[in-house]
């Protein structure tokens, strides 16, 4: 049985889409079977960072309006990710007579089919978040967050909204390694605020906006840092034991990153 993985927060512009097609890159590239799903129902954006913009790909809506068979309509891309695009119109009226019972059933036969599903939810969980939020299936809700005090309560009212918020993990992204005072708060000030168990530490990577426009997910850079640091949370995901830095920082110069010196 698969699992599937959420990732959210009710702030925008902390760098979910990237986070997600990198992580469904390097949970492909450790062999494993997965589907990304983009949840900017109208809008989307995933489709662009797994450099699948002129794909003909079918939707989470056709999936659960029986519109196609998924053994036959879902297709990897060279990367080896399966995808569900975001529909191009949408309309919300669309998903009224969608029920809780038959969203489960949709992510019960994903999880049969596939060893991870990601799931990219846009800005403020979008409207089909209650389906989301509300369905015990979902294994991993992963609240990206940034050191910036709005993005930190975002995180925090987030998990507050979850039926089952012991599922949820934090994932500080964007945080700036080179200049650690340029962060509002410290690795353990944004633990203590958003009162999330931490799940990894992104770096902030300079070149995140051009691997965005070339398609090319952050983890396929192995010179990235921040790719390096996807890998290690696709490692802990994947329950392995692999300290917050690991690949990305000297050991000597770990402490003062986690704000304890003050």
């Amino acid at each position: 049985m698969g699992k599937i993985i959420i990732t959210t927060s009710l702030k925008g512009g902390v760098g979910k889409t990237v986070f997600s097609a990198s992580l469904a890159y390097t949970l492909s590239s450790r062999g494993k079977r997965v589907l990304a799903v983009d949840m900017d129902l109208g809008t989307g954006g995933l489709d662009i960072a797994l450099g699948r913009e002129n794909d003909v790909a079918a939707t989470l809506l056709d999936l659960l309006t029986g519109s196609f068979d998924p053994d036959r309509a879902l297709v990897a891309g060279d990367d080896g990710v399966y995808f569900l695009a975001a529909p191009v119109f949408f309309n919300p009226a669309s998903l009224q007579e969608v029920t809780q019972e038959s969203f489960d059933r949709v992510l019960a036969t994903l999880k049969e089919q596939f060893d991870y599903v990601v799931f990219d939810m846009p800005a403020g969980g979008g409207a089909a978040f209650p389906l989301v939020e509300n369905s015990s299936l979902a294994d991993l809700y992963v609240l990206v967050t940034t050191a910036a005090p709005t993005a930190v309560r975002a995180a925090e009212r987030c998990a507050m909204r979850l039926a089952e918020p012991e599922k949820a993990k934090l994932l500080l992204n964007c945080y700036r390694l080179s200049k650690p005072a340029d962060n509002t708060f410290g690795i353990v000030e944004v633990i203590r605020r958003a009162s999330v168990p931490i799940l990894g530490v992104v770096p902030f990577d300079s070149g995140a906006e051009k691997a965005l426009a070339k398609g090319i997910p952050l983890a396929a850079d192995r010179k990235s840092i921040a790719g390096r640091a996807v890998g290690n949370v696709a490692g802990r995901i994947e329950e392995e034991s692999i300290p917050l830095f690991d690949g990305v920082m000297n050991r000597s110069r770990r402490g003062k990153f986690y704000g304890l010196e003050n």
